[in-house]
């Protein structure tokens, strides 16, 4: 019954079932889109004919079937094969004692006679057999998979656990070797230090010396220039030509053995201060702990 049934719902054009059937005048119903195909293959302008009983058509009105449409949505929904075979197999409901189908849309058993039709339609509905199947099938796929999944984390983990153990070795080795590097290049500074501050001390006394002779030898200089500039202002001051000209000799004998400023001295004596670039320059000091 349930082959004869689904029989009557084929097209004898595409033999599957029907696909928005019509009908014309000779009520054989066809698929819209075979019926169309097969009249386009014939004569443009010509009869049209029934690919059942040949009848012929001079202009036929394609007229659709809203009964056969919705009773092909319904066996399509929940198929009458499946039900009726379904009868006939060992799974029998335990309150009606009749026949379950499985829904592989809702992932739920179905009895046929207890449960509402309607509530699967457009489902994909099978016996339990064919159910049994198709998720015995899928379990194993996504068992597999997981299976995979296991080993990749199993993996992923010892990798991890290595890379946990290593990198704690790692940090103990590393924070041994910064201390150690660190200590030494205290002490290296710490004795910089001392020899830096005692040159400086040494500089200091050298220059310090020097200076003070150059005070003393400038202070007395002066004051032969002073000197001198009072004899000359003397000079000038007399108003008579015989006692300007008197004794003029040893006036000049004396401005010129005055000591003379030379100018270039006094970049000389820029130079006999301290250098702090020597001694603060942060690149002379990052010489001395590179050296």
């Amino acid at each position: 019954m349930a082959c004869c049934l689904k029989d009557e719902l084929l097209c004898s054009i595409c033999l599957s079932i029907y696909q928005d059937p019509v009908s014309f005048g000779c009520e054989h119903y066809f698929c819209r889109k075979c019926i169309t195909e097969h009249w386009s293959r014939q004569e443009p302008h010509g009869t049209r004919d029934c690919p059942e009983c040949r009848r012929t058509f001079a202009d036929p009105l394609l007229s659709p079937s809203l009964k056969l449409s919705n009773i092909v949505e319904r066996y399509s929904a929940f198929p009458l094969d499946a039900i009726l075979n379904a009868q006939r197999s060992n799974y029998p409901c335990k309150d009606h004692e009749k026949v379950k189908l499985f829904c592989l849309t809702d992932k739920n058993l179905v009895c046929f006679f207890c449960d509402e039709p309607a509530l699967h339609e457009q489902h994909q509905v099978t016996t339990i057999d064919e159910a049994y199947e198709e998720i015995q099938r899928e379990m194993k796929e996504q068992l597999a998979t997981l299976q995979d999944s296991e080993r990749g984390h199993t993996e992923a983990l010892k990798l991890l656990q290595r890379q946990l153990t290593e990198t704690k070795s790692s940090a103990k080795s590393l924070r041994a070797t910064i201390a150690d590097a660190f200590e030494r290049l205290h002490r290296f500074l710490r004795e910089r230090q001392k020899s830096m501050l005692e040159e400086l001390e040494m500089d200091t006394a050298r220059k310090l010396s020097d200076i003070e002779h150059k005070i003393q030898r400038y202070s007395q200089q002066l004051r032969d220039v002073k000197e001198g500039i009072q004899i000359l202002q003397e000079r000038l001051s007399e108003t008579g030509r015989h006692d300007f000209l008197e004794g003029v000799a040893v006036t000049s004998e004396r401005s010129v053995s005055s000591p003379k400023m030379d100018p270039k001295a006094i970049e000389l004596l820029e130079g006999l201060s301290l250098c702090p670039s020597c001694y603060s320059n942060p690149g002379a000091l990052y010489s001395f702990v590179s050296s």
